[in-house]
C-alpha cells in the first residue's frame, strides 16, 4: 500500500488493521515532535525518551483518535504536551524529596559515564549472570537502567520511587555483580 498517499486520519484509521500504517504516520511526524520536545526541554536524550513514548501512547491511543475534531498532528503534539508535563512533574516531586530529605542532587561526569559503558560491555562477558541472585529492587532498578536502557527519571516513576533511590539501587546492584564477577574468575 502506498502509505504515502493517505491523509493522517486515514492512516490512524488503518493502524488497529495495519501496523504499517502506524509505522508511516510515526516516519512523517517523528522529527517534528522529536524537535518540539527537544526545543522545550532542552535535553536531546530525554527528547527522545521523550519521543518514544508520544508514539507509544499515540499507538495505544490511536482507536479513540477521532478525525476531524482536530488535525491529527495537533493531537500527537498534545501528547508530547502531556508527556513533558508528566516529565516536569515527576522531576518536582523528585526535587521536593531530595531537599526535605537535605539530599544533594546527583551530577555524573564523564569518568561515571565510561563506568557505565564498561559495566554494559560487561554485559556480553556474563558479567550480569548474577543478576537474579539481586535483592529485588536492585534487580528489578538494574535491569530497568543497564539492560532495557530507561531513563532514570522513568524508571524510577515505573518504581514508584524517586530518581536518587533508584540510582542508588543501580549502583549497588552494580557493585554487587562487579565483586560476584571477579570472585567467579
Amino acid at each position: 500500500m502506498d502509505y504515502g498517499r493517505l491523509t493522517d486520519d486515514e492512516l490512524l484509521g488503518a493502524t488497529r488493521d495495519d501496523p504499517d500504517a502506524f509505522g508511516a504516520f510515526y516516519e512523517r511526524h517523528c522529527r517534528g515532535v522529536l524537535a518540539f520536545l527537544a526545543r522545550r526541554c532542552g535535553d536531546h536524550e530525554t527528547a527522545l525518551d521523550l519521543t518514544a513514548e508520544v508514539f507509544a501512547s499515540a499507538l495505544a491511543a490511536s482507536g479513540r483518535y477521532r478525525p476531524g475534531e482536530a488535525p491529527a498532528r495537533v493531537w500527537l503534539l498534545g501528547i508530547a504536551q502531556n508527556k513533558l508535563a508528566e516529565l516536569r512533574r515527576g522531576r518536582a516531586r523528585a526535587d521536593a524529596a531530595r531537599r526535605r530529605l537535605g539530599m544533594p542532587r546527583l551530577t555524573f561526569g564523564d569518568a561515571a559515564l565510561e563506568r557505565v559503558e564498561e559495566v554494559l560491555d560487561a554485559a556480553g562477558s556474563g558479567y550480569l549472570d548474577g543478576l537474579g541472585d539481586l535483592p529485588p529492587d536492585e534487580r528489578a532498578a538494574v535491569t530497568a537502567r543497564v539492560i532495557d536502557e530507561r531513563g532514570y527519571t522513568e524508571a524510577a516513576q515505573e518504581a514508584g520511587t524517586t530518581e536518587a533511590t533508584l540510582r542508588k539501587r543501580v549502583s549497588r546492584g552494580l557493585a554487587k555483580l562487579a565483586q560476584r564477577g571477579g570472585e567467579t574468575q
